[in-house]
């Protein structure tokens, strides 16, 4: 008995270390949701980062050279070759720091002083220290549509809309929701933004492709805006998720803080 239970557990422990090592890599990702009321608009962003630097930790200033997420929106949809004054854009960075821009006539985008949104930042790990490996940072948004100029949308409305990623290690660079957006003068023209889908709540709908994001509405009660992620709070059937690029031979040895 002792001999089979043995051969057992060898048989077991071939088949777990085979799977181990047909897995596919880790590999970095943002994960992003959205949902609505007649109130705000929210999103929120879990991004995987092994080395999470960020310094703004202010409302209301330039985020350049911090881990960020960003978002752009065009309420009216006319998918415009240029910035209108229906173009919206907030960041948070991981330290907590924000920024508001609204467009103009002149297609430039204007920075201005807002308190009326509101957003959260946490950091799985430890902000600014390079000698541990992070897991994520989480970025949660509510931004009032009359701030966006318009009304809360009805069922089946859609609106022009893209998520940009900025890391601190690479200040020229970003990864984009929208599969159109290569450069930093694509992500200035609306046409190339993905399609944001206002549905009703329901169980039978998912995002599937980056072109078409839809965002459930919430029936219940608002969400907690305080930058934890839990399944709570967001709608799991339209979050999308997108694949970051890895650096050139790195390979994760855990998912978790690891300090040296």
């Amino acid at each position: 008995m002792i001999i089979k239970r043995v051969l057992l557990c060898a048989v077991v422990a071939m088949f777990v270390a085979t799977g181990v090592a047909a897995a596919d890599p880790i590999k970095d990702q943002v994960n992003c949701y959205t949902t609505w009321d007649d109130a705000y608009l929210y999103l929120a962003f879990k991004v995987d980062c092994p080395d999470v630097q960020a310094n703004n930790n202010k409302p209301n200033v330039d985020l350049a050279g911090d881990d960020m997420v960003e978002f752009y929106i065009e309420t009216d949809n006319k998918h415009s070759e240029k910035i209108t004054p229906m173009c919206f854009s907030m960041g948070v960075s991981a330290a907590g720091g924000s920024q508001f821009r609204s467009g103009t006539e002149n297609g430039d985008w204007l920075m201005a002083p807002v308190f009326t949104f509101k957003y959260g930042a946490t950091v799985q790990g430890t902000l600014n220290n390079p000698d541990d490996i992070d897991t994520t940072y989480n970025i949660e948004m509510a931004v009032p549509w009359g701030l966006l100029k318009t009304k809360a949308p009805s069922l089946g409305g859609m609106m022009s809309f893209n998520v940009i990623v900025r890391r601190h290690n690479d200040p020229k660079g970003f990864i984009s929701l929208s599969p159109r957006v290569k450069s930093e003068e694509d992500a200035h023209i609306p046409a190339n933004w993905s399609r944001l889908v206002f549905a009703a709540h329901s169980f039978g709908v998912a995002t599937l492709n980056r072109d078409k994001i839809l965002s459930g509405k919430y029936v219940v009660r608002a969400t907690l805006i305080d930058g934890l992620i839990s399944v709570k709070k967001w709608h799991q059937e339209t979050w999308i998720a997108i694949d970051l690029p890895m650096p050139p031979g790195f390979v994760y040895e855990a998912k978790f803080v690891v300090p040296k």
